[in-house]
């Protein structure tokens, strides 16, 4: 079996990629890992086609990455400070493809992720990251169920 010598968590900052943070410093901890906390900004569609005009800032993404860098930044030190090599990676493009290039690129043994758990139209309208990341990956991938909102 590989050892596990990087792992990737990419979060969206919601409940449950905190959850899979979690995870992910408990497995960097016993395996002496480095941990990897990555934040993707996802495009801005413009509906230019249709004659309308873009409503996000020009620099949004520009804006949105600065944003991620410094919350991420107490989140990562936190890690840190518990022992665990740390350290994060904001980028931007469609998540699921940047979280696979990204693993590839980084050399990463594992990424653990959260999965919001959505079924029916909830799944067909916001799509799923984690599936699509399950799916390309070229490591193995650790998802993390959303707990049920009662529980």
């Amino acid at each position: 079996m590989p050892a596990i010598t990087k792992i990737l968590c990419p979060i969206d900052f919601s409940k449950h990629s905190h959850i899979a943070l979690e995870h992910a410093e408990s497995i960097a901890s016993k395996f002496g890992a480095e941990l990897i906390v990555a934040h993707i900004v996802e495009p801005v569609l413009y509906p230019v086609a249709y004659g309308l005009p873009p409503v996000a800032p020009v620099n949004y993404e520009e804006n949105a990455k600065e944003s991620a860098t410094k919350a991420l930044a107490p989140l990562v030190e936190a890690v840190a400070g518990r022992g665990v090599n740390c350290r994060s990676l904001v980028d931007s493009g469609t998540a699921s493809m940047r979280i696979c290039d990204i693993a590839g690129e980084e050399g990463v043994s594992m990424v653990v992720l959260a999965t919001h758990g959505y079924t029916g139209i909830r799944h067909v309208l916001l799509g799923s990251t984690a599936e699509r990341v399950v799916r390309k990956c070229p490591c193995p991938v650790l998802s993390v169920k959303a707990a049920e909102e009662n529980e």
